[in-house]
């Protein structure tokens, strides 16, 4: 199995019966992690500036992708004051491949943020919330991660879980009943920090093994395809600019393979987003 190869299919088919009841749910959730937990570098670490960037990397990409760039990250930037001090377009240049680049933008700006708090996050969740980029569960995986609070924290393995054990045949679960779960269950959990590694785990095991419980989430909404999409002119609009550096809008709709007004609606929206800026007709990497 991905990610789990010391599972024989009997076994991993015989662990998707998590019971329900708050104790023992708890207990099996934590029996699974402690034999088949996977290990990663932002889990040994409670930096405030590690944690940060794993889950920024982390949304809606890939462990498999994360970790490559996240070593990069550290050799380049190891702190908060040294991505703070970085040239926007050499931190760019290095997410490139990750996605979603906005957050390459954030993430430098939530290391600027920190030169008021000493190149830190403080235990806060008011200033943690200020930092740009930091939404609900990214402040909660903070204030878990880097200092053991009991806070609720919900992303989409975690979702998969209490979905598919306390949830089954349901429809439009909403967040907010599930974010009341995850509350009661903070009570019986022990430590906040596996706890919430012990979920996720059991979360990625789920998705290899059953139709995906998310799709019953009030919350859930399907992902359009990556080729032709917007998203995809962007990132080699992008990419084009951190290699060529500035060039026009008639060079640009002629050396990528993009209808025109797709390169026009990603470069009007990439220069709203601060990531690209324009001089004289020619675009380049926001400085």
């Amino acid at each position: 199995m991905i990610d789990f190869p010391l599972l024989e299919e009997r076994e991993a088919v015989s662990l998707l019966d998590a019971p329900s009841e708050e104790g023992l749910f708890v207990r099996f959730v934590l029996d699974f992690y402690a034999a088949y937990g996977r290990s990663f570098p932002w889990r040994e670490t409670e930096d405030p500036y590690r944690i940060l960037l794993s889950e920024v990397m982390l949304q809606q990409t890939q462990t498999g992708r994360v970790l490559d760039k996240y070593a990069e990250f550290l050799g380049l930037w190891p702190d908060f004051r040294s991505l703070a001090e970085a040239p926007f377009p050499d931190v760019l240049s290095h997410w490139l491949g990750l996605g979603y680049n906005r957050r390459a933008k954030a993430l430098r700006q939530a290391a600027e943020k920190t030169s008021g708090w000493g190149w830190t996050i403080p235990d806060d969740p008011v200033l943690i919330r200020e930092l740009p980029g930091v939404g609900p569960a990214t402040c909660a995986a903070l204030r878990c991660f880097c200092y053991h609070e009991k806070d609720i924290y919900l992303e989409t393995n975690i979702r998969r879980v209490l979905i598919h054990v306390f949830h089954p045949g349901e429809t439009a679960v909403s967040d907010e009943h599930l974010r009341s779960e995850l509350a009661s269950l903070l009570s019986v959990c022990g430590d906040t920090k596996v706890w919430y590694y012990a979920l996720m785990d059991y979360g990625v095991f789920l998705k290899h093994l059953l139709p995906n419980p998310n799709h019953r989430s009030a919350s859930y909404h399907l992902q359009g395809t990556f080729k032709g999409s917007n998203r995809q002119v962007r990132g080699q609009v992008l990419r084009v600019l951190d290699e060529a550096g500035g060039r026009n809008r008639l060079w640009l709709e002629e050396h990528l393979p993009f209808d025109g007004d797709m390169v026009d609606q990603a470069l009007t929206g990439l220069v709203s987003e601060g990531l690209v800026e324009e001089h004289d007709g020619n675009y380049r990497i926001a400085r």
